[in-house]
């Protein structure tokens, strides 16, 4: 059966990006932004939680 709750993308921290606070979202941005730039190396699992 398929799920139908839209999938909510999670922050290292588990919450929802919504629900994070300013700092919190400038801070994921950033280590999105490095470990793009970086190839992966730095913060490979970003996304993976």
């Amino acid at each position: 059966m398929a799920d139908t709750q839209p999938a909510t993308p999670v922050s290292l921290t588990g919450k929802p990006f919504t629900a994070m606070r300013g700092s919190e979202k400038i801070t994921w941005i950033g280590k999105c932004v490095v470990m793009l730039l970086t190839g992966g190396f730095a913060f490979p699992n970003i996304f993976v939680e």
